[in-house]
């Protein structure tokens, strides 16, 4: 927290001193473009700060959990941190870069729907999951073996369907900045658009680890035997 609040501090003190240096130098105009982009710039690093302390805090990216310390990162909250990332991010990103404001499309509301929804069921299955005094749930006995290892993995190890969930998030990710930075510059810029198949496919991905979620923990454990006397053989 510590060094948040330095990092925080010496960028709040870059823009208090460079903004009046750029700006007695510039037109009216220029001015309040320039200001504008250093804002948004200033709000990009702000967010790519925060998202770091996130992925650093012991509880905003992790499983709900009865451990104390090391919790195990949650899959469906990571996943909507990363697009949220990727989407704020770019928006903020072209306009810092460009000067040029471009508008959210359905693509972006989808993505970023996409994990919502993915969060918000995770997190019924999970509470649903602790209100089950016959329920032992892995996220409670096992603490954090890394990030890439925590959200592959569910009660028995690592998950095939985690797996592809990850790759196509990763894919479509990667995808999409390479896609607005390689046409940042250009006067007809846009985010890109996602046929429906393509949605589709990331949402049905999404859909599988949700439910392969609602299964996991689900053996009860096992009631205690009462001791009963074994008639002997005559």
């Amino acid at each position: 927290m510590k060094t948040a609040n330095g990092l925080t501090f010496i960028l709040a003190l870059a823009l208090l001193v460079g903004l009046p240096i750029y700006l007695v130098n510039a037109e009216l105009g220029a001015q309040i473009l320039l200001a504008k982009r250093l804002a948004a710039g200033t709000v990009l690093v702000a967010l790519l700060v925060g998202s770091y302390i996130l992925l650093q805090d012991n509880n905003a990216l992790r499983d709900s959990s009865e451990l104390a310390n090391n919790k195990p990162y949650s899959f469906a909250r990571v996943q909507m941190w990363w697009w949220t990332i990727i989407v704020l991010g770019s928006f903020l990103g072209v306009y810092a870069v460009s000067g040029n404001q471009w508008t959210i499309n359905a693509t972006c509301l989808v993505l970023l729907g996409i994990s919502s929804v993915t969060t918000a069921g995770a997190r019924m299955i999970d509470n649903s999951q602790t209100n089950d005094a016959g329920v032992t749930r892995h996220q409670d006995r096992t603490p954090s073996k890394g990030l890439v290892r925590d959200i592959l993995s569910d009660e028995n190890g690592l998950s095939i369907h985690r797996f592809q969930a990850m790759i196509f998030n990763l894919a479509y990710g990667l995808s999409f900045l390479v896609e607005v930075f390689s046409k940042v510059h250009a006067t007809d810029g846009a985010f890109p658009v996602y046929a429906d198949p393509v949605l589709g496919l990331l949402g049905l991905s999404s859909c599988s680890y949700v439910y392969m979620k609602m299964n996991e923990s689900q053996t009860a454990t096992p009631p205690p035997q009462s001791a009963t006397a074994t008639p002997p053989v005559a």
